[in-house]
């Protein structure tokens, strides 16, 4: 081990200078970094006093007695504004303002409601014991809170503020006793219904319904996202609000185009937003639907939300037969199978319709049941024609001198199918090779008796 204490001396001027305030310089055995630490003291005395117990501290951290400087001082931070810097580090990485929301507002709700101060406070058992109170949050969203919490110990441990992530080992809440919440869609007929009741709401109705917007997107669409013409008009989805994070554009329907220009006050700014009303809440939404007639839950127990129209707005797609494919890039889906599984209500789908345009099984149809033997299938009739040999496919005409081998002609004579499958060269040269092959081995070998 090396260890010693010293002033840095420099040369300034042509003048050797010394400094004023003693510096260490420390290797331990079987370490090959050197440390070199300033010990902010001019006293010779107390800058040895101050080595000797740095290098009990680093013998301590290497035999694993105490965690190490930057772990000891960062468990004396205070945690909001840890969680604050960890928030302005995601702002920099360029996340997104709804995400970065949902990880302030979790975090500072754990160290209010856990009683927090220190990041030394924190511990798996103390969050344990917060979410066992939480009967009235999901498992979903209590599943939410646990991955803000361990995303942020990660951060922590990027940092060397901490050594491990405790949170990694805590066990997720499980969510297969939990039913999914079933949206269903609403009918042509309903749809009428409710864009009659809806007011004031009726803009706000109408796109998710006809472009299938969600309820963020249509709270931030600005009219600076659209393009109106006479024959409809294009609306851009800006990345930072998409839930896919790209920068999509999607056509306009001519009725919602129209809408939008009616809705448009004449001063209206491109920065402005689109629903100045603002999305109706599940309250508000209800009423209206009591004033359609629309019940909340159908027979089947599916919810009819506000999430629920742009569920309506995937099934038409379905519905009017748009390609599978066409329906997922104007859902602004990345996988299909949500499109087609999750977003589309069976109960909508024409399944008469399909099954009264299938083809029966009559006696006009291909299968005749007349024909058909005991076990049900087809009683093949007996062959009372043979064909003749062409004589361009005769084994004559080849050639080849088949006397010796009259069971081989004979055979080809009754097979003549397969020598007109059999198309392929390559195959019929290896059986007239094996042939002659057969045939020389036959006159030159012995007869065994």
């Amino acid at each position: 081990m090396e260890a010693r204490i010293y002033k840095p001396k420099r040369h300034r001027n042509g003048k050797r200078i010394t400094g004023r305030l003693y510096r260490a310089r420390v290797k331990l055995t079987g370490d090959n970094k050197v440390r070199d630490i300033s010990l902010g003291v001019s006293d010779k005395q107390v800058a040895q006093q101050k080595l000797n117990k740095l290098i009990q501290e680093l013998e301590h951290e290497s035999a694993g007695l105490i965690p190490a400087k930057a772990e000891r001082e960062a468990a004396q931070s205070s945690l909001l504004d840890l969680v604050s810097e960890y928030v302005n580090e995601l702002t920099v990485l360029g996340r997104s303002a709804d995400h970065l929301r949902h990880v302030d507002k979790r975090l500072q709700r754990l160290v209010r409601e856990c009683g927090w101060t220190r990041l030394a406070d924190v511990t798996p058992a103390s969050f344990q014991t917060w979410r066992k109170e939480q009967a009235h949050k999901a498992p979903k969203t209590l599943n939410e809170y646990l991955a803000t919490l361990s995303a942020f110990w990660t951060w922590l441990r990027k940092q060397s503020r901490v050594s491990v992530n405790p949170f990694e080992l805590v066990e997720r809440t499980d969510t297969r006793g939990k039913e999914r919440v079933q949206r269903r869609a609403l009918s042509d007929a309903q749809v009428g219904q409710l864009l009659q009741a809806a007011g004031k709401n009726q803009l706000a109705y109408m796109l998710p319904l006809y472009v299938g917007l969600r309820r963020n997107e249509v709270k931030t669409l600005r009219w600076s996202n659209l393009v109106l013409g006479e024959s409809g008009g294009l609306l851009r989805i800006h990345a930072s609000v998409n839930k896919n994070r790209k920068e999509q554009s999607l056509p306009l329907h001519r009725e919602l185009a129209e809408a939008l220009q009616k809705q448009k006050p004449a001063d209206s700014k491109t920065d402005d937003l689109v629903v100045f009303n603002g999305v109706p809440k599940m309250k508000e939404f209800r009423r209206d639907l009591a004033k359609a007639g629309i019940p909340f839950l159908d027979e089947r127990g599916h919810r009819m939300d506000y999430h629920a129209l742009r569920t309506t707005f995937i099934t038409r797609l379905s519905t009017m037969k748009v390609h599978p494919r066409l329906a997922m890039e104007l859902a602004r889906h990345s996988d299909m199978r949500l499109t087609m599984k999750t977003y589309t209500d069976a109960g909508q789908l024409p399944l008469r319709e399909v099954m009264d345009s299938l083809p029966g099984f009559g006696s006009d149809s291909r299968i005749d049941s007349r024909n058909l033997g005991p076990t049900g299938q087809t009683v093949s009739q007996p062959v009372t024609e043979t064909r003749e040999m062409k004589n361009k496919n005769s084994l004559a005409n080849t050639g080849e001198s088949h006397r010796d081998s009259s069971l081989v002609t004979t055979s080809h004579e009754k097979s003549e199918w397969r020598r007109e499958g059999d198309s392929n060269p390559r195959y019929l040269l290896g059986i007239h090779a094996f042939q002659a092959c057969a045939l020389n081995h036959s006159a030159t070998s012995p007869r065994v008796i």
